[in-house]
């Protein structure tokens, strides 16, 4: 953003809260955020609760507080626009490298290191569980190769996303096994990148199958982050 010469950015959190502004409600947050005298919008752009302001809505409210609303031309891949619905679905099939080719980027998430079962650790593979936002939309469940920032270090990992199944189920969690890595980061803000789903998340039948099959999964990610 600051390479397209961005002097100030007003970020919003999307709270329940900010979900139910009405249109009007919305107009009046973003002329607040500082000198609003031009606003850029997709063609099919929707705000307010329910969807219920659209571009027209929105040029109509710059009328009368000030600003000009303009349009963007639709970005499109492979023929198709570029769009949330579509980036979301890539995700939620587990298609992370599809989504990140929408994005420009790899689809990342972050959060806080949290104490958990420690059974990764019994295995001889000592995860992270990394605590993230609800609200947070996951890829499909499943094993992952990702890039994890760690203490200002980009460091390789494979990622466990889903409910554990070997060991009965239970909270949809994700976790992380940090390769070559020793560090304690209990309570560090980290942020992984998804870079290639691996396999299905499975049951097995003993935690000496799943310690073997977590092997191969490490090597794995470490060619494919070569």
């Amino acid at each position: 953003l600051e390479r397209f010469g961005a002097q100030h950015i007003a970020i919003f959190t999307f709270t329940p809260e900010f979900a139910a502004l009405t249109p009007e409600e919305f107009v009046e947050r973003l002329v607040g955020a500082g000198d609003v005298r031009r606003v850029c919008v997709g063609e099919d752009f929707q705000f307010g609760r329910d969807r219920a302001g659209d571009v027209r809505r929105l040029a109509e409210l710059g009328k009368t507080r000030g600003f000009v609303c303009d349009l963007a031309k639709p970005v499109t891949l492979d023929g198709q626009v570029v769009s949330s619905t579509r980036i979301r679905n890539a995700l939620l099939a587990g298609d992370v490298e599809n989504a990140a080719r929408l994005l420009g980027r790899p689809y990342a998430v972050t959060g806080v290191v949290e104490h958990g079962s420690k059974r990764g650790r019994a295995l001889g593979f000592p995860t992270m569980n990394l605590g993230v936002a609800p609200n947070r939309l996951l890829p499909r469940d499943g094993i992952y190769a990702v890039w994890a920032e760690v203490a200002r270090k980009r460091v390789k990992a494979a990622a466990s996303l889903g409910v554990r199944p070997t060991f009965g189920g239970g909270e949809r969690k994700l976790e992380a096994y940090l390769l070559d890595w020793t560090g304690d980061v209990y309570g560090d803000r980290v942020r992984c990148e998804f870079h290639k789903r691996l396999r299905d998340e499975l049951r097995f039948a003993s935690a000496a199958e799943l310690a073997e099959q977590i092997n191969r999964d490490v090597e794995a990610t470490r060619r494919l982050l070569a």
